[in-house]
């Protein structure tokens, strides 16, 4: 498939939409007229940034942009289809597809409320939130490489390191000296092999956790 093949199918669907549509306007693939409305689609057999980049300068004469693509473009997007969606409804682009030699369209341009938005996304945020008051540690550097440090991970080392010193330990008492709330919790699921029970309600590190301790002391 080339880019022109992409152009009679859109141009027919705007045309049922009451368009008079025209081909390589000024540089744009294609510009529709209605009323008072002017309608930009850029065509590509892909999506790039370019392809995004170009859309984004027909907002300076046009109320409505579109990108038109294959469906081939889309099945390559299918796994961050998603995010892909939701940067054109930020950046206020439609999107059309051509399957078959039929065109549609799959994203209405529309003012995109970021207030809602958030409000949609209020549990995440407040986690977000949580994660960052309760971190103490100000060094970890973001972009970093490797296995995060997260809140859970934080409390795992302060509880290692309680039991480095204290070699075997209860919950309570774990939890006096660290005041993490949840030391029961992580000393039972233990994700990290870190720790090993001695007898109910007894625990000491690992031999993994002795040695995991002890590598991160040195980061």
């Amino acid at each position: 498939m080339e880019e022109k093949d992409l152009f009679f199918p859109i141009k027919k669907l705007l045309e049922e939409k009451g368009f008079t549509v025209k081909g390589e306007i000024n540089d744009i693939d294609i510009l529709a007229l209605k009323d008072e409305m002017m309608l930009a689609v850029e065509l590509k057999l892909k999506i790039s940034l370019k392809l995004i980049y170009q859309a984004i300068e027909r907002f300076k004469i046009c109320e409505k942009v579109y990108l038109g693509v294959p469906n081939e473009a889309i099945k390559s997007h299918q796994k961050h289809m998603k995010s892909l969606i939701l940067l054109l409804k930020r950046l206020n682009i439609g999107l059309i597809v051509v399957k078959d030699l039929k065109a549609t369209v799959l994203l209405d341009p529309l003012d995109y409320d970021v207030i809602k938005s958030r409000q949609r996304n209020q549990k995440k945020k407040i986690k977000a939130i949580n994660e960052f008051k309760l971190r103490e540690d100000k060094n970890v550097m973001g972009g970093s490489k490797g296995l995060r440090m997260t809140l859970y991970r934080e409390q795992v080392i302060k509880v290692a390191q309680f039991l480095k010193i204290h070699q075997i330990a209860t919950p309570k008492m774990i939890k006096n000296e660290t005041q993490i709330d949840k030391v029961s919790s992580i000393l039972q699921k233990n994700y990290y092999g870190w720790f090993e029970r001695v007898e109910r309600g007894k625990y000491q590190l690992s031999s993994i956790g002795q040695i995991e301790l002890e590598k991160q002391t040195k980061k």
